[in-house]
């Protein structure tokens, strides 16, 4: 396995920098590069650096560790780290504000489907960041996120219209049948609050080839608190599979979403790993279970049970996978803007040849949401939705 010293190299100073802000807790070596970085940058440098953090999802973090080491380094308090500090603080109390305010929705969207009997699972947004960073201010993120049971759909929606909830889609009455059993989630607006809610009767899309059994994500519920009151969420297990896979379909893109992963394992010590991997055995997503970890573990120090350890270093994919993903994302060469493609990546990051097949076959052909977007057929006609996707895609690539 792969050490952080052995990427290091392939690594460009910024992304070194954020990985060290990003540490649960900062070591002595983390602390100095810190310090050498900032002692080396120009007020001009720093608008970059504050975007960069901000695509990668970890400007809290950022300015939380800047004002901690402030307080024990003062040259970080004078001249041009000062502006840097003041920036950061700008955008923090934005985010922050951003974020308390969809709590308080959040809260009161699972406030009213609880008194209308829909059960409901936040996952993440302030869910995740109550859970893994035990604070809703240090995780950004758009959107909340919520899990319904299939048999909720129509209510639900019922429900969030006289919210004055917008749907981001119209449906005409005979395609919404088909469009609930092809997609897994639905995003509305509130034109008074200005949030985005969107939600989800399946945890990931159908093109991914990812079933879970819709028993599995409500038997063993688990509740946290936000704002003193209690939100269901989803079981630890089945929640970490969905970071990993999620993260995976990402392609790990951006820093957060490893970080998300490390921090969940460390705020959670009553992880039954045993049943994790039988759960991702069963999903056929225990390689992507291992490259979230295994990255998790290179990047943050995660320390993982033998068993896990033992699993990674069994399937010689993941290796493979975490070079890929750091040249594609993280490296100098990822800096220069080059392409790559997902399709072979996301193939191989399913162990089961079934599960590739079935990937291959619903990436061509299980209608999407904006192939509804595209057209909406009549109820009569809906099942050429799996011609409609292909034509849709010609469309699209010839363009480019």
């Amino acid at each position: 396995m792969q050490n952080r010293q052995d990427i290091s190299p392939n690594l460009p100073d910024d992304l070194k920098f954020l990985i060290a802000c990003c540490q649960t807790e900062q070591s002595n070596i983390d602390t100095d590069f810190i310090l050498n970085y900032l002692s080396e940058k120009d007020e001009a440098q720093y608008h970059n650096l504050i975007t960069l953090a901000t695509q990668h999802g970890i400007l809290p973090l950022v300015h939380k560790t800047l004002q901690s080491l402030d307080s024990r380094h003062p040259e970080l308090d004078s001249g041009s780290h000062s502006t840097l500090l003041t920036e950061l603080k700008a955008h923090y109390m934005s985010i922050s504000q951003r974020n308390m305010l969809m709590s308080a929705e959040l809260i009161h969207i699972m406030k009213l489907l609880k008194e209308n009997n829909i059960d409901a699972l936040a996952f993440k947004g302030p869910a995740l960041s109550q859970m893994a960073y035990g604070d809703i201010t240090l995780r950004q993120f758009g959107d909340l996120d919520i899990l319904i049971r299939k048999k909720d759909r129509s209510k639900m929606m019922d429900l969030l219209l006289q919210e004055r909830y917008i749907p981001e889609i119209n449906l005409k009455e005979g395609t919404k049948e088909t469009f609930f059993n092809s997609v897994n989630v639905i995003g509305l607006h509130n034109k008074t609050s200005f949030v985005f809610v969107e939600m989800h009767w399946e945890l990931l899309s159908k093109n991914y080839a990812i079933d879970w059994e819709e028993a599995s994500l409500w038997e063993k519920k688990k509740s946290i608190q936000i704002n003193n009151k209690n939100i269901a969420v989803l079981p630890i297990e089945q929640f970490l599979l969905y970071l990993c896979a999620h993260g995976s379909k990402h392609l790990f893109e951006r820093l957060e979403w490893i970080c998300d992963i490390n921090r969940t394992v460390r705020a959670t010590p009553d992880i039954d790993w045993i049943h994790l991997l039988k759960e991702a055995e069963k999903l056929g997503t225990k390689r992507m279970l291992c490259l979230g970890l295994a990255l998790s573990q290179l990047f943050f120090y995660l320390k993982l049970p033998d068993m896990i350890q033992n699993e990674i270093k069994k399937d010689h994919e993941v290796p493979k996978l975490i070079s890929k993903v750091i040249k594609i994302n993280f490296s100098e060469a990822a800096q220069k803007g080059k392409s790559y493609s997902s399709f072979g990546l996301l193939w191989s990051m399913r162990e089961n040849l079934s599960d590739q097949l079935r990937f291959a076959w619903r990436g061509l052909f299980a209608p999407k949401f904006d192939d509804f977007l595209f057209i909406q057929l009549p109820k009569h006609l809906t099942f050429l939705y799996p011609i409609v996707r292909p034509f849709r895609l010609v469309i699209k690539y010839f363009k480019h």
